[in-house]
C-alpha cells in the first residue's frame, strides 16, 4: 500500500482533514488541479459507501482455551472480553470525542454530595429472551459484582458502595458509603453490564448467557467454538449490520497474520509490530492503530521472596532499557513506562515523575544491598502477554546485560492465565487499561484487590488512593495522584516498561472500524460495523 493510499484511506476514515489531505497530495508531488479532483472523487466515493446489512464477520483473538467464559462477573482474558462485548451492554459508555454517552441509561445525576447517584434507564429495551429490561434487572447484575462471594474482579472497584437498588422500573440508585465522582465512569467499565434478574453463575456455565447486546449466543463452547447472531430486536433501529460473528483464538502473531491476509479471517487482534509493514503493504487489509492505556506488566510476588526485598525490586527496576525494548519489540509505537499503571493521556498523569534510569551501578548497588548478587532471577513469559514472549526475552536480556541475571522460562498460551498469572513468583501480564486513574489502581495495587497481580501493600498509597476517590478538588487530587506515582516508582512490586498503542488488523471489506482508547479491535463497538463484500 502506498502513501497515498495510506493518505487516501486515513481521509475517508475520518482521522485526515480536507486541508491536511491537501496539502499531503501536494507533498507528493499532485497539481493543485490533480490534487483538488482527487479530494472530490475520494469524497464522492465515501459518500456512495452505503452500509449493507448482513454477512458473517470472523474475529481472532489471541487464544482460547477450556476456561473461556461468558459470564460478566468472570471475564478476564481477551476472548472473554471479545464476547462480552457482543452480548451485553453498559448504561453508560465512554466513546472517543464524545466523553460519556447514554447506552441503557439516558441520565446519570448525583445528589449534592455526591454520596448517591441515580441513573435513568432506557425504556422499551429487549433482552435476547424478548424480556423487558427494568431497574431490577441492573441493581441485580451490578450486586453481583458487589457480592464478594460472587468471586467479581469488579468487586475491588466498588469498595465505596453500599447498595444499589431500584426504583421503580425506571431508576438504579447507587448508595455510597463515602463521596466517589467517578461513578459515571466506574460504570463504562466493560464488567458493567445488565443481564436479566436471577442469571446466577451456573446460568453461564451451561451457556444460558442473555444480555441485551446487539448479537445474541448462537453456539458456544469453551475453547472450541463462540458464534453470535444478531439480535433482532436491538435497542438500536436498524443495527447491527452484521448478522453474525464467529470469534476464535489464534495464539501464534504471525499465524493470525497469514489468516487475515489468506482471507480465513476478517479481524485480528493484537498485530505484533514487526507485522505492522506486512499488513500495510498487503492489498487485502489495513492496520488499526489506536494510542491507550494498554500495557504490559511484569509483577514480582512480594510475598515470595527474593521480592520481598525493595532493595532487589530496585535493581531490576534500574535494569531495563524501556527505550531499547519499545524500539525493538514495539517499533516505537508507544510511549515509555514509569513502573505505574496512568497512561500520559490521563489527566492525572505526572510528567516530572519520571522512569527510574537505567543504571549498572545502581543495579550493582541494591543486588549486594540485598545479599542476591549471584541471584538468577526467572520470570515466565507467553505470547499471551502484550508483546509476546519475544518482549520478556528483550526486557530480560537488557536487565542481564546491566547486570541482573534474567532467564525466561517459556510457557505455552494455553491455559497461561489460570496457571502461571497470579501463582509464580515473576510472570509477564497484560492491562487493557482503565476508564479512569482509580479504576485501574482499585483492581490491581490497592491492597487485598481482586488482580492485585504483585501481591503489594502499601499503606500510605492505599490511604492516597482512597482519598483522590473522595476529593472534588482537582488540584489537590492531582497532588495525591503524584504521590501515588512516585510511591509506586520507587516502592511498587511491578515493571511496568512501555505502555503500547492497541494495534489490531482487519480486512479492507470491514467497514467503519473504528479503534478506542480503552480497548483492542475498537473496543468491540461493533454495531456500526458493516461487511462490503466487492472490496474484497
Amino acid at each position: 500500500m502506498s502513501k497515498k493510499d495510506i493518505l487516501i484511506q486515513e481521509f475517508k476514515r475520518g482521522k485526515v482533514s480536507r486541508r491536511d489531505f491537501q496539502n499531503g497530495l501536494l507533498g507528493m508531488g499532485l497539481t493543485a488541479a490533480a490534487a483538488s479532483t482527487l479530494i472530490d472523487n475520494t469524497i464522492s466515493e465515501a459518500q456512495a459507501a452505503t452500509p449493507q446489512a448482513g454477512g458473517s464477520l470472523r474475529a481472532a483473538s489471541t487464544g482460547s482455551s477450556a476456561a473461556d467464559t461468558l459470564d460478566p462477573a468472570k471475564i478476564v482474558a481477551g476472548i472473554d472480553i471479545m464476547r462480552a462485548g457482543l452480548l451485553y451492554n453498559r448504561l453508560i459508555d465512554f466513546l472517543p470525542g464524545e466523553g460519556l454517552v447514554g447506552n441503557l441509561a439516558t441520565n446519570w445525576e448525583p445528589n449534592a454530595d455526591a454520596t448517591q447517584w441515580t441513573i435513568e434507564l432506557l425504556d422499551g429495551v429487549e433482552f435476547h429472551n424478548g424480556k423487558t429490561m427494568t431497574a431490577a434487572d441492573a441493581a441485580y447484575s451490578f450486586n453481583r459484582h458487589l457480592d464478594p462471594d460472587t468471586g467479581s474482579p469488579a468487586n475491588a472497584y466498588m469498595g465505596d458502595i453500599e447498595s444499589i437498588t431500584a426504583d421503580g422500573d425506571k431508576y438504579v440508585v447507587f448508595n455510597m458509603k463515602t463521596p466517589n465522582a467517578d461513578i459515571p465512569y466506574l460504570l463504562s467499565e466493560y464488567h458493567f453490564t445488565v443481564q436479566p434478574e436471577g442469571a446466577d453463575t451456573e446460568s453461564y456455565v451451561d451457556g444460558e448467557a442473555i444480555g441485551t447486546g446487539a448479537w445474541k449466543v448462537a453456539e458456544f463452547e469453551p475453547g472450541i467454538v463462540g458464534i453470535f447472531e444478531a439480535h433482532t430486536s436491538y435497542h438500536r433501529n436498524g443495527r447491527p449490520y452484521v448478522s453474525e460473528i464467529d470469534t476464535f483464538g489464534i495464539p501464534d502473531g504471525s499465524t493470525r497474520v497469514n489468516a487475515l491476509l489468506a482471507d480465513e479471517v476478517d479481524i485480528i487482534t493484537a498485530l505484533e509490530p514487526q507485522l505492522v509493514e506486512t499488513v500495510a503493504n498487503s492489498d487485502s487489509a489495513q492496520v488499526l492503530n489506536q494510542p491507550g492505556g494498554a500495557h504490559p506488566t511484569y509483577p514480582m510476588r512480594s510475598d515470595t521472596a527474593p521480592y520481598t526485598d525493595n532493595n532487589v525490586r530496585l535493581a531490576l527496576k534500574h535494569a531495563v532499557d524501556r527505550e531499547r525494548m519499545l524500539n525493538l519489540v514495539w517499533q516505537g509505537l508507544g510511549t515509555v513506562g514509569r513502573d505505574h499503571p496512568i497512561p500520559q493521556h490521563d489527566p492525572f498523569f505526572a510528567p516530572d515523575v519520571e522512569a527510574l534510569p537505567r543504571d549498572p551501578d545502581k543495579v550493582a548497588y541494591y543486588l549486594k544491598k540485598a545479599g542476591a548478587e549471584n541471584t538468577v532471577f526467572e520470570i515466565f513469559g507467553s505470547d499471551s502477554n502484550f508483546g509476546g514472549v519475544d518482549a520478556t526475552i528483550v526486557m530480560a536480556e537488557t536487565m542481564s546485560e546491566a547486570g541482573a541475571n534474567v532467564q525466561v522460562k517459556r510457557v505455552p498460551s494455553d491455559g497461561y492465565w489460570s496457571a502461571v498469572w497470579l501463582k509464580e513468583p515473576w510472570c509477564g501480564s497484560s492491562w487493557y487499561g482503565r476508564p479512569t486513574a482509580d479504576l485501574m489502581l482499585a483492581i490491581a495495587y490497592i491492597s487485598g484487590g481482586a488482580w492485585n497481580e504483585s501481591y503489594w501493600s502499601n499503606e500510605r498509597f492505599d490511604s492516597l488512593v482512597l482519598e483522590a476517590r473522595q476529593s472534588v478538588d482537582e488540584d489537590l487530587r492531582r497532588e495525591l495522584y503524584r504521590e501515588i506515582q512516585i510511591i509506586m516508582r520507587d516502592e511498587g512490586s511491578t515493571v511496568t516498561p512501555v505502555f503500547t498503542n492497541w494495534l489490531d488488523a482487519y480486512s479492507n471489506k470491514v467497514k467503519d472500524l473504528k479503534g478506542h482508547p480503552h480497548g483492542f479491535a475498537g473496543w468491540m463497538y461493533w454495531e456500526d460495523v458493516w461487511i462490503d463484500d466487492s472490496t474484497a
